[in-house]
């Protein structure tokens, strides 16, 4: 399904009926990365996954990463929906917290899954060199997938690594260098310390992508928030362990309420 943000076709997928809970997914990711979730959580809330723009099969690589929340409530008024949960990986989480800052009335909880707002003078320069690889052709692609993969902790001889690397054959490497650079400038913090959704905050311990300082600085941000480290995770849980990752998320979210049957 799509609707039109500022002229663009975001896409979009949503099952399920009842209390809304929205997925948002990393940098160079879509709406599929998150098909567990669709499949576990359909059954008792409206599951809604979103192809940020530039992603998947939505439009809008000119939309800047500073108004993704626009688009996000966009989409909640596109569906009739006040008020949903938000869920978001990296960049995702970035997204969610920026609409919960801006649009409180709009977010009843969010999830914010392995997220980083700034990183340590080194760290940054790590990052900018992996994502420089991206300028360098395939050969580069290849080589910044091998690596990121590597720092996530994902073996390379699991599914998950198997189709990272497939979908480098579509993947865009200079715009998303480009969006990683708008996501570096983009200095979140003061914004952050205005979110009062519940906030739960979920870590990988051997996700070496986001630095654990990470997470502790967002903990201590956040006013109304709890956090869980899932130690055998890297920085996907919700692929490497979605049953365990299923289970956080049902005992932070109040019991789904449920509603009237959508028609049409």
């Amino acid at each position: 399904m799509f609707f039109l943000h500022d002229g663009h076709r975001i896409h979009f997928t949503d099952d399920g009926e009842g209390d809304a809970l929205l997925f948002l997914h990393g940098l160079g990711g879509n709406a599929l990365n998150w098909t567990y979730q669709r499949q576990h959580f359909a059954s008792r809330r409206r599951v809604i996954c979103l192809d940020l723009p530039g992603h998947g099969k939505s439009e809008g690589q000119d939309l800047a990463f500073v108004d993704f929340g626009r688009v996000v409530e966009g989409l909640l008024d596109h569906l009739g929906i006040d008020r949903s949960a938000v869920c978001g990986l990296s960049k995702g989480a970035r997204v969610g917290l920026q609409l919960a800052a801006r649009s409180p009335g709009r977010v009843s909880a969010v999830i914010a899954v392995n997220a980083f707002l700034h990183l340590s003078p080194s760290d940054e320069a790590a990052r900018f060199e992996l994502y420089d690889r991206l300028l360098q052709g395939d050969e580069g692609k290849i080589a910044w997938a091998t690596r990121l993969l590597a720092q996530m902790a994902i073996a390379a001889d699991s599914r998950i690594h198997r189709g990272f690397m497939r979908s480098l054959d579509t993947l865009d490497g200079p715009w998303i260098r480009a969006l990683f650079q708008q996501i570096m400038d983009a200095d979140q913090r003061e914004e952050v310390r205005t979110v009062r959704s519940p906030t739960l905050l979920i870590r990988g311990g051997r996700d070496g992508l986001v630095p654990a300082y990470c997470h502790d600085e967002l903990r201590a941000l956040i006013p109304d928030c709890s956090s869980i480290v899932l130690e055998e995770c890297g920085h996907l849980p919700y692929l490497e362990s979605p049953d365990r990752f299923h289970r956080a998320l049902e005992n932070f979210l109040p019991p789904a309420q449920s509603r009237p049957r959508r028609t049409g």
